[in-house]
């Protein structure tokens, strides 16, 4: 419908009769033709437009329900990665637990040991202190025993050498009295000259 043809429609009112057009019939069909060829054209962009719009409605329900089954897929991955943290988690805190647990007796252990080798050093170094002082007591006993028995052994040295002396002395004197009662012996033995001359005169007569 041209606008001559639309202004024709639009001057009709109630109770008016219809203008007669004033328009060759052929250029009437040549114009109705014309609005005919554009509605059919507009007709089929419509189609192809609800065409084009029903594949992406059914491209974006295909990606709906791709990010759906996805954000799905998504879900249960996190929940499944939440589930292995949370077990993962709860392994290692009881691990956490049980190694806080031997390490606190293995620190109670060396805390009971500590006390006892403290026990064990005070009564070594009391032990100690008694060994030392019988040791000192010992070596000052051993010390005057030496001092006295070096002065013992001095005086008993001393003692000897007089002795020895004296000893000495007395053979020497022995050795002289005898030296002297040999020779006295001796000139008794030996016959006299008025002896040799009594017998040299018997032997004559």
């Amino acid at each position: 419908m041209t606008s001559e043809n639309a202004g024709l429609a639009g001057a009709e009112k109630p109770g008016e009769f219809p203008k007669i057009p004033t328009k060759p019939l052929p250029q009437i069909l040549t114009e109705m033709e014309d609005n005919i060829r554009v509605a059919v054209e507009a007709a089929r962009r419509a189609e192809e437009a609800a065409k084009s719009a029903k594949q992406a409605a059914a491209t974006a329900t295909k990606a709906s329900g791709d990010a759906a089954k996805r954000a799905k897929e998504t879900r249960e991955a996190g929940n499944k990665v939440i589930q292995n943290a949370t077990r993962a988690a709860g392994e290692a805190a009881a691990k956490a637990e049980e190694m806080a647990k031997e390490a606190n007796k293995a620190a109670q252990e060396a805390a009971r040991k500590a006390q006892d080798a403290e026990k064990e050093a005070r009564i070594s170094a009391q032990a100690y202190k008694r060994a030392s002082a019988a040791a000192k007591e010992a070596a000052e006993t051993a010390t005057k025993a030496s001092e006295e028995a070096a002065i013992k052994a001095r005086e008993a040295v001393q003692a000897a050498t007089t002795a020895a002396d004296q000893a000495a002395k007395k053979a020497e004197e022995a050795s002289t009295a005898g030296r002297e009662a040999a020779a006295l012996k001796t000139m008794l033995q030996k016959p006299s000259v008025v002896d040799k001359t009594a017998s040299s005169q018997e032997n004559s007569s």
